[in-house]
C-alpha cells in the first residue's frame, strides 16, 4: 500500500496544474499562482516520500514527468502566450471554410508555448539519464515555471510601458536555454527537510510582504548564486 503514497502526491500535483490552467483561462492570475505553488509542494512531497518509504519506481518517475509537464510546462507557456497578446500582438480570427467552428488566436504569441516544448524536452531527457548528480543541470521545470508566473505581477509593478514583445521573446529564449543548458545549479534534493521547510516559509513570507512578483526575483537570484557558487568551487579545485 505504501508504494501508492508518492503516486497520491504526484496526482495532486497534476490536478493542481489543471486547476491553474483553468484559472489562467479566466485571467485569474492570483489563484492560478496559488495552485501552481501548491503543485510544486506536492511535487516535492512525492519525491520525499518515495525516498523515505523506498518506493521509487519507473512508473512513479514517468507519472511525475507527465504531471510536471502540465504544472511546470503548460502553465508557463500559457502565461507567456497571454503576456505576448497583452504586449500588442493582435489576435486573428481563424475560421476554416470546411469546418463549422471559428476561434481567435495570436499566431506570433504562440511562441510562448515553446517554453512548454522545451520543458517536455528537458523532462524526457532527464528520464533517460542513468546517473544522478548532486546538482541540477539547467534550471528545473518547476523553478522555470515560478520565474515565468511571477512576470505578470512584475509588469504590473513596473508599469505596462515595459511590457514589450521584444523583451518577452528574449525572456522566452532565456527560459528555453536555461531549461536545457549544462549550467550547474544548486540542488535541494538531499537537503535537510527542516531547511526546505524554512525556505518555503521564507518565500511565503516574502510573498505576503510584497506580491507574487518576488517569485521571478527569487529564481533569478537563485541562478546567480548558483553560478557564483560553482565558479568559486572550480577556482578552489585548482
Amino acid at each position: 500500500m505504501k508504494k501508492y503514497v508518492p503516486h497520491f502526491f504526484t496526482s495532486l500535483n497534476l490536478i493542481c496544474g489543471c486547476i491553474a490552467i483553468l484559472l489562467l483561462s479566466k485571467d485569474n492570475y492570483n489563484a492560478s499562482v496559488f495552485f501552481c505553488l501548491l503543485a510544486f509542494l506536492f511535487d516535492f512531497a512525492d519525491g520525499f516520500f518515495a525516498r523515505l518509504l523506498k518506493t521509487e519506481s519507473a512508473v512513479g518517475k514517468q507519472l511525475d514527468s507527465f504531471s510536471d509537464l502540465i504544472s511546470s510546462g503548460l502553465v508557463p507557456g500559457m502565461v507567456m502566450y497571454k503576456l505576448l497578446v497583452k504586449s500588442g500582438l493582435t489576435e486573428t480570427l481563424i475560421s476554416p471554410d470546411l469546418l463549422n467552428f471559428s476561434f481567435h488566436v495570436s499566431t506570433l504569441s504562440l511562441a510562448g508555448f515553446i517554453i512548454t516544448v522545451a520543458t517536455a524536452f528537458r523532462l524526457s531527457k532527464f528520464n533517460l539519464m542513468e546517473t544522478e548528480h548532486k546538482y541540477f543541470l539547467g534550471l528545473p521545470a518547476p523553478a522555470n515555471c515560478i520565474m515565468i508566473i511571477g512576470l505578470p505581477f512584475m509588469f504590473d509593478f513596473l508599469g505596462e510601458k515595459y511590457l514589450s514583445y521584444s523583451l518577452l521573446f528574449s525572456i522566452t529564449l532565456f527560459s528555453i536555454y536555461i531549461l536545457n543548458s549544462r549550467v550547474k545549479l544548486i540542488s535541494l534534493k538531499n537537503t535537510n527537510i527542516l531547511i526546505v521547510f524554512f525556505l518555503f516559509c521564507l518565500i511565503g513570507g516574502l510573498i505576503v510582504l510584497t506580491n507574487f512578483a518576488i517569485l521571478t526575483v527569487i529564481i533569478l537570484i537563485y541562478i546567480l548564486v548558483s553560478l557564483i557558487y560553482f565558479q568559486f568551487r572550480s577556482w578552489l579545485s585548482f
